[in-house]
């Protein structure tokens, strides 16, 4: 009998301890991202938010590929409005240049 209740305990501490490894792991792959593409040729437009329009997760870029605007911006879920976008990209410490936005795109197109 108590061979048996210790059994018993035993599975299920390996069964929950399971249950957290398996969800630990599970919250960390399922980070979400929003994507938003550039839409202006001009590299006096790229802090403003209203240049860029959202897009679903590109397969491959949108924009003719270069080297000196963003195409597509890959930025974290709870950026998803305009306004939100402007403030990002508004922010100096993380992007201190233009050049800095243009760096962190995840595609590239060239200027006008």
């Amino acid at each position: 009998m108590n061979l048996k209740k210790m059994t018993l305990g035993l599975v299920a501490l390996v069964g929950f301890g399971l249950l957290i490894t398996l969800n630990a792991f599970t919250t960390f792959s399922k980070q979400n991202f929003n994507y938003w593409q550039y839409d202006s040729r001009k590299l006096s437009d790229i802090r403003e938010g209203a240049s860029y329009s959202p897009i679903p997760a590109p397969d491959a870029a949108p924009c003719e590929s270069g080297s000196d605007l963003p195409c597509v911006l890959k930025v974290d879920a709870s950026i998803d409005t305009q306004d939100k976008l402007n403030t990002y990209l508004h922010d100096r410490a993380t992007f201190p240049t233009s050049g800095d936005i243009t760096n962190a795109a995840m595609y590239k197109k060239e200027a006008e």
